[in-house]
Order: structure tokens, then C-alpha cells, then sequence
């Protein structure tokens, strides 16, 4: 039963590393700064300080792409907002959609790898002087736009504080909440320039927001250069939360990776106990019949027969357990939903899992067993009729 678990957990996880979350995942280093209070004490001066950073990190040699966003994918940043087309305002918030909203700068589409799919995605024009666009993902698209023109629609979102927000562009649809693609934020996604963040949200948006780097040098090697273009304009400007793609998507998958390490802990230490305990029972069975041994091979027995009887009678054993725990797996993985919550691309009665599992205690039983079994084809006829 907890091999079973700890191998639906394991193919979970394979299969999660296998999921194209609509995003470059190599790379990729996100990090955030704490940019100097002198350099920030206006909107206006906010948004000159933060983007004079990200042209000073572009020019980084080594560095592809560089942008800021406040919401890097797979980190749980983010939040969702409910939302209406054009004039469709409806009478209740609450009773509205939901969309997954995120401000980014203008060339955080490249930094990402992500695909414009129509139109086009937002630019440094798009600030606080030009009227508000989005940018909104192939789900939101195909969800409210089915003729596939969302081009020239407006969307309103919140409380009327985005919009109305003309739509000029789509892009691909991204994973942000988790691999397994859950969450209001995951089904509808809205892309809003951080340049046309209004006045009153400044203060608290541009400093929660983290800078994206696309370079094919190490962290390592890149943080002294990245230091250093922060410190350009103050020294009292700290660098932190620095993570590269990878490690954001391995730390994703820890709701899985925990049980499945632990379950495959107990697992280990039973499949441990229960060899010892075959390779116990084939001893004393063997010391138990020495002498129906000697006789059947006085007889005429060969030793690959004697060996056959017993591997043949363990396994009777051995596939009665086997029965037994499969059953009790199938009923534990189909009845706990905090476990079948977990799995993700696996059925919690997949075939594959039991199957091999099977196929696993199979192998090391008979190997348990086949040490002592070997020993009983050794035993001298003569001595074994002489036995006691």
C-alpha cells in the first residue's frame, strides 16, 4: 500500500516536469530590490528609478532580456479580480468572473518566451498619458470571444480600478498558481502595464515587483554584475529572493514531493522488514525439513527442484499479500481526496503503478527467499537422513 502511494506520487511528479507551462523554464533568473527611499519618493520618480535599473541589468553583458512583473509564474504571486466586457457591467460583483490580472513591463513577453498569438503585446507608450490596454491570454480568448476577435473590446476589472482597458493583444496561456494549472488565477489572464499603474498604487506595486533576467550564465555569475548596476545609483539598495526558473518550478511540485519522500521512506523500511522477514521464514523452513530434503533427494530429486519448492511455495505467500494490498491501496487512493488531490496526469487506480509495484515485491521476495532456498539444495542426503 505505500509503494503504491509513494509510485503515484513519483509518476505525479514526472509527469508534472513534463508540463509545458507556456513560459521558458531555462534561463531564466528572477530576483527582487529594495530600491534606495530617496530614489522613490514620488510615483513619478518610482517609475524613472525602476526603469533605469532594468536598462542598466539589459545592458549586463550576457544579459538577453530583462523586465519587471509582479507576478512571477509558479510563485503564488499575484491575485485575481472580477471583471466585465465593454458595457456589460453586472449587478453584482460577485457574481462576475474571475480573472487572473498582472502588471508587467513592456518587454516581459520576450524575457519569458512567451508567444503573441494576435495583435500585440504592451510597449513603453503605454503609460499614464495614453489610454489603458491589456493584453489578455488564448483561454480568456476562446472563453468570451469564440468569434476570435477580442481585438478593440474593453474589459473593466475590480472595482472599476483597471478600465475600461481596450484589448490589443493575446498571448499564450501560462501557469501561474501551479504545474497542475488549478486556481482562479490559472483559467482567465489579464496583462496591464506597470508604466500605466495609476498614481495611488505605485508606492505599494513597483516595490512587491520582481525584475526577470533571461541569460545563459549561472546566478552566481550573474549576481556580482547585477549588484553592481544596482549599486550605480545607491549602495543601500538590497538584492533578494534570487531564484532561478528551475528552482521556482521544483519548489512548486513540494506539495507532492513531501508525501511522495516520505511515503517512499515508510515504504523502503517495510519492503526492508519484509525481505528479512522471507528471508527469516525460508531459514527455519529449510532447518524445519532437513530431512524431508535429504529424503526427496535420495529419491531422485534434483537441486533445481528442491529450490522450485520452495520459491514456489513462498510466492504463494507472497502473491496472497500482494492481493491483499492492492486492494487495500485501491480503496485508500480512491477514498482519500486529500491524497487523489495530489496526483496529477495518474489515475489513482492507474494499472502501470500497481503493476510495477507488483512486479517489485515479486523480485525482491524471491530474492529474499532464494538465499536460504539455495542453501537447502546444499544439504548432504546422507547427513539429512541422519538428521536428529
Amino acid at each position: 500500500m505505500l509503494l503504491v502511494g509513494a509510485g503515484l506520487l513519483f509518476r505525479t511528479i514526472l509527469h508534472l516536469w513534463n508540463v509545458n507551462p507556456g513560459f521558458a523554464t531555462n534561463h531564466i533568473v528572477a530576483l527582487k530590490v529594495g530600491v534606495s527611499h530617496s530614489l522613490t519618493k514620488t510615483p513619478s520618480r518610482t517609475r524613472v528609478a525602476y526603469k533605469q535599473l532594468i536598462e542598466r541589468i539589459r545592458q549586463i553583458p550576457g544579459v538577453e532580456a530583462a523586465d519587471s512583473t509582479t507576478a512571477v509564474p509558479l510563485t503564488g504571486e499575484g491575485g485575481y479580480l472580477p471583471f466585465w466586457l465593454d458595457s456589460q457591467k453586472p449587478e453584482s460583483l460577485q457574481a462576475a468572473p474571475r480573472m487572473g490580472w498582472f502588471l508587467t513591463g513592456p518587454d516581459y513577453l520576450r524575457t519569458m518566451g512567451m508567444q503573441l498569438l494576435q495583435g500585440r503585446f504592451l510597449t513603453e507608450h503605454d503609460d499614464t498619458k495614453s489610454p489603458c490596454v491589456t493584453v489578455i491570454d488564448s483561454n480568456f480568448a476562446r472563453a468570451f470571444f469564440p468569434d476570435g476577435k477580442p481585438i478593440g473590446h474593453t474589459i473593466t476589472a475590480g472595482f472599476a480600478a483597471f478600465g475600461p482597458c481596450a484589448i490589443v493583444g493575446i498571448v499564450n496561456h501560462v501557469t501561474y498558481a501551479s504545474m497542475q494549472d488549478s486556481g482562479p488565477a490559472n483559467q482567465y489572464q489579464a496583462y496591464y502595464s506597470l508604466y500605466q499603474d495609476p498614481d495611488q498604487w505605485v508606492p505599494i506595486n513597483y516595490p512587491d515587483a520582481s525584475i526577470i533576467v533571461r541569460t545563459p550564465l549561472d546566478a552566481a555569475t550573474l549576481i556580482p554584475a547585477i549588484k553592481a548596476a544596482v549599486y550605480q545609483d545607491s549602495s543601500d539598495q538590497p538584492i533578494y529572493n534570487v531564484q532561478t526558473m528551475q528552482q521556482i518550478i521544483s519548489y512548486s511540485m513540494s506539495e507532492q514531493r513531501f508525501p511522495m519522500i516520505l511515503l517512499g521512506a515508510f515504504a523502503g523500511l517495510a519492503l526492508l522488514l519484509a525481505s528479512v522477514g522471507i528471508y527469516g521464514m525460508i531459514s527455519y523452513s529449510v532447518t524445519q525439513r532437513v530431512q524431508e530434503i535429504g529424503i526427496r533427494m535420495a529419491l531422485g530429486a534434483n537441486k533445481a527442484r528442491v529450490l522450485r519448492l520452495f520459491i514456489s511455495q513462498e510466492l504463494k505467500l507472497v502473491f496472497g499479500g500482494i492481493a491483499i494490498g492492492s486492494i487495500g491501496a485501491l480503496i485508500l487512493t480512491r477514498t482519500l481526496r486529500s491524497f487523489s488531490h495530489l496526483l496529477y496526469g495518474v489515475g489513482s487506480q492507474d494499472p502501470l503503478t500497481f503493476a510495477t509495484v507488483s512486479i517489485v515485491l515479486i523480485a525482491l521476495a524471491a530474492l529474499a527467499g532464494y538465499i536460504p532456498a539455495r542453501r537447502a539444495t546444499k544439504v548432504d542426503p546422507m547427513v539429512a537422513l541422519r538428521y536428529e
